[in-house]
């Protein structure tokens, strides 16, 4: 189903949906990504519970009809609410496995300091480019001794350079045209790259590579009998059976969630560069002293840029006991909270969304990015099956239980788009 008939086919859906996403995020309206990814699940589950009503013969029909709606109308809500959205790209799967297929274009052909199978570039990032490869210009590491030129010099246009020096000198040939180098370094020259035929061109190529995609299961259950259950909702008003419901739809979404920022801080490297104390220097004032950690974030932004050339980063997952900095921080600031379940989100701070997590250690934060696409985000959760329950089901003994379960893979794309630092006492 193309995109425009998913967002027409579920529209009164993601109405609700946007409606729901909007109070619990101050006001924000779904991005196009987050509608599309509830649209595609909705379509899996309604293409399971269909096939589910075709098999049964033991249900009424009306009673499998009310348990769909109940099915789609918790995809509608929960799914979009994941941060797994604002931390990695969210692609749905069609199957229950599939592949994120990309080009990677690569050097060809050796020339100079360049080596066939070097990186030119990828979605995730680019290679060291070599300003010289297609030019006249060679630059060749070369050891003592006789030189061996990959293409023919012009006279007059050899330098060396010796292994830790900083100057390139003048290198002449001898009377048979042979050049010698004094010592290991590297050896300049130009060559005639007009003049045809040129039987060793400088070559690019690219290859398809893919990253495969292969959906895993979570499942709970829930088990309450129907004494208490009419017990509750007799003396106290309340469904037993929704409030179990919600408690499991919470323990999954927590799950996801802390899954998801489990694998983004265990894939991030440490840098010596953004440790930042907390002690206050002599004469210097806590607010002021405090605000000096908005460089430290600024550090971790560029570089992330430094080490992909195509990145800057847009989020910043951290310990609790880095609000209180970040409070005092002017350009901070702090996002409503209401129900917190796990990990949420608690504002910004130049550009960058801040989440807070309980599973990182005390001091430690995490800055990463995330963009409209798999080639510019840190990772990729792909979910099959939102969370779907099956029906709810009554014993004899007044046993009543339902299960509930959901189907999605998580992988790392490009950990350069991660870097983790750290706060101490």
């Amino acid at each position: 189903m193309a995109t425009k008939t998913l967002f027409e086919a579920y529209k009164n859906r993601l109405s609700v949906a946007e409606s729901v996403y909007g109070k619990m995020h101050n006001g924000e309206k779904m991005n196009n990504n987050r509608k599309l990814v509830t649209a595609k699940c909705l379509e899996n589950v309604n293409k399971f519970m269909n096939e589910a009503f075709d098999q049964s013969v033991g249900t009424q029909r009306a009673d499998m009809g009310m348990f769909k709606k109940f099915a789609m109308n918790l995809t509608t809500v929960a799914l979009p609410n994941l941060i797994a959205h604002d931390l990695v790209i969210v692609h749905p799967m069609s199957s229950m496995s599939g592949y994120i297929t990309y080009i990677e274009y690569q050097y060809a052909s050796n020339k100079g300091a360049t080596k066939q199978g070097d990186l030119i570039s990828n979605p995730f990032g680019f290679g060291n480019v070599d300003a010289d490869f297609t030019g006249s210009r060679v630059v060749e590491n070369v050891a003592q001794g006789e030189i061996v030129f990959a293409w023919k010099p012009q006279a007059g246009t050899v330098k060396f350079l010796a292994e830790g020096g900083s100057e390139y000198v003048e290198l002449k040939a001898d009377e048979a045209g042979k050049y010698t180098a004094p010592a290991a370094g590297k050896v300049a020259y130009v060559y005639d790259n007009i003049v045809v035929p040129q039987n060793d061109l400088p070559m690019i190529k690219a290859e398809m590579k893919s990253i495969a995609l292969v959906a895993k299961a979570r499942r709970i259950a829930v088990y309450y009998s129907q004494i208490a259950a009419y017990q509750a909702k007799t003396d106290y008003g309340v469904d037993l059976g929704d409030q179990l419901a919600e408690k499991a739809v919470g323990e999954l979404s927590y799950e996801i969630d802390t899954e998801i920022t489990n694998m983004l801080v265990e894939n991030a490297a440490e840098d010596a560069d953004l440790v930042w104390s907390k002690t206050l220097p002599v004469g210097v004032s806590k607010a002021e002293h405090y605000e000096g950690f908005a460089e430290i974030l600024e550090i971790a932004k560029q570089k992330i840029y430094d080490a992909t050339k195509k990145f800057a980063p847009n989020y910043v997952i951290c310990a609790s006991n880095m609000l209180p900095i970040l409070s005092v921080i002017t350009a901070y600031k702090a996002a409503p909270t209401g129900a917190i379940n796990g990990p949420y989100f608690a504002g910004t701070i130049n550009g960058l969304k801040v989440f807070v997590t309980p599973n990182i250690e005390a001091g430690k934060f995490v800055v990463g990015c995330n963009g409209n696409d798999m080639m510019s985000s840190a990772a990729v959760y792909a979910p099959y099956m939102a969370i779907v329950p099956t029906q709810l089901l009554g014993y004899a003994d007044g046993g009543m239980s339902q299960g509930w379960s959901t189907l999605y893979d998580l992988k790392m794309l490009n950990k350069n788009l991660l870097i983790a630092g750290r706060i101490t006492a």
